[in-house]
């Protein structure tokens, strides 16, 4: 059997996986946890209700990858 670099998560780890909501800012030299979550659809959603300015978000899982992202534009 041969291994995967990169794998989708399933369905069912998405639901009993803890995932966190990693904000930076300045090219990652300002970085925290904006929260976390027991469900990827409750992080998904605190993220879609963000308004974002100038800060990157990442929802990360318990197995440290990056699930979804969302970058913020300069106000005008």
């Amino acid at each position: 059997m041969q291994g995967r670099l990169i794998q989708k998560p399933k369905k069912d780890s998405l639901k009993e996986a803890n995932f966190k909501i990693i904000a930076s800012k300045n090219h990652l030299n300002d970085i925290w946890t904006e929260g976390e979550f027991e469900t990827y659809e409750d992080a998904r959603r605190s993220l879609d209700s963000h308004a974002t300015s100038d800060v990157t978000y990442y929802i990360y899982s318990d197995e440290n990858r990056v699930l979804y992202t969302k970058t913020g534009g300069m106000d005008a």
